[in-house]
């Protein structure tokens, strides 16, 4: 089996061939493993691991080593819901710091979207993507390095429901759950987690929730504790760019720790991937985007964020996002969400907005 861990020691950064998750998310399973009787170093040991990794929180694990760790666990326990129990068991931590800019954020809208935007700091394994219709919301979660076991897909949406229930208190967040694999024995266990009902055999893995929930407050949040997180999150998200991720994932990452210096030409994204600019621009046509369209995307949605932090004035944001002038970044906020960037920051944090 390859080495689980390709942390580069020398230079403090991590280098992926394959999909991976980090040492806290590996500690979710782990964590019911241990409430399941058995001891963290022999689920370690019975996957190739060595406790040492989870001291080094920048290392990396091999995404067959996590699914090989949900099955053993499953063949040891006799229990054929490792991976909901272990999502259902969640806590921020295993999240690491990420964990925590999703849990102190102001609405249920944008706790979803700041996972979504440091996902690969706890997994590269899958893609979280949010859309909306005034009818519905769906979160759907796709594979990103082949299949994943029902275990892993059963994980990471109760680990949403579990973040749901600290955003709302007892209100479930989700209105229906699908997953396309069959349902395993007595299903009861998916909709006491979910707190909904549970559709298996579907066309996708997805979660649906009502629109309405999407601007709830969160009871959990905390601008100045959202902030102080998401400081250091960032800095995770610029070392943590997987080499074998797609273009979407590194561009994205570069560019948000880049946009402060101004503009940033699409060539030097290109040179940054290794990559012609042309199979950049390919690329990102796969994925529906052009490149000034995922420019604006990241400046959005580090926007929203910035907005979030009272202590951040509109022209100190402007300058993070690369504009040129504060009524640049004023015109283009309202271009993407039909407000001015301090009504978007009083109608959703109120008297906390300056």
């Amino acid at each position: 089996m390859p080495r689980a861990n390709e942390w580069d020691r020398h230079h403090g950064t991590i280098s992926v061939t394959s999909g991976t998750v980090s040492p806290a998310y590996l500690r979710t399973v782990l964590d019911y493993g241990e409430s399941a009787g058995i001891a963290l170093a022999d689920q370690l040991h019975a996957v190739g691991l060595d406790t040492a990794i989870l001291d080094e929180p920048t290392a990396r694990v091999a995404a067959p080593r996590y699914l090989a760790l949900l099955d053993w666990l499953e063949t040891v326990t006799g229990d054929p819901h490792v991976g909901l129990r272990a999502g259902a068991c969640f806590r921020p931590r295993h999240y690491a710091e990420m964990g925590y800019v999703v849990l102190t954020t102001p609405t249920v809208r944008d706790a979803i979207l700041q996972g979504i935007h440091y996902e690969v700091l706890a997994n590269d394994i899958g893609c979280t993507r949010l859309t909306e219709t005034p009818q519905d919301a769906c979160m759907t979660w796709e594979a990103q390095h082949g299949p994943l076991s029902r275990h892993a897909h059963e994980l990471h949406m109760a680990t949403w429901a579990v973040f749901g229930r600290w955003l709302l208190g007892e209100t479930p967040v989700a209105s229906r759950v699908e997953f396309p694999h069959a349902a395993c024995g007595d299903t009861s266990a998916h909709e006491q987690v979910f707190g909904c009902p549970v559709e298996f055999g579907a066309s996708r893995h997805a979660m649906h929730i009502a629109p309405a929930l999407l601007d709830r407050p969160s009871m959990q949040a905390d601008a100045a504790m959202q902030a102080q997180m998401t400081r250091i999150a960032d800095a995770q998200l610029r070392l943590c760019v997987p080499a074998g991720a797609d273009a979407l994932v590194q561009a994205r990452a570069y560019i948000s720790g880049r946009l402060q210096e101004g503009e940033l030409p699409i060539a030097v994204v290109a040179a940054h991937l290794q990559v012609p600019v042309r199979t950049l621009r390919r690329r990102l046509q796969a994925q529906g985007l052009s490149y000034s369209a995922l420019v604006d995307s990241v400046r959005r949605t580090l926007a929203e964020q910035y907005l979030a932090d009272p202590g951040v004035s509109l022209a100190q944001l402007a300058m993070r996002l690369g504009f040129s002038e504060q009524s640049a970044f004023t015109h283009a906020f309202k271009r993407w969400t039909d407000e001015t960037p301090n009504a978007w920051r009083r109608r959703r944090f109120g008297a906390q907005a300056r």
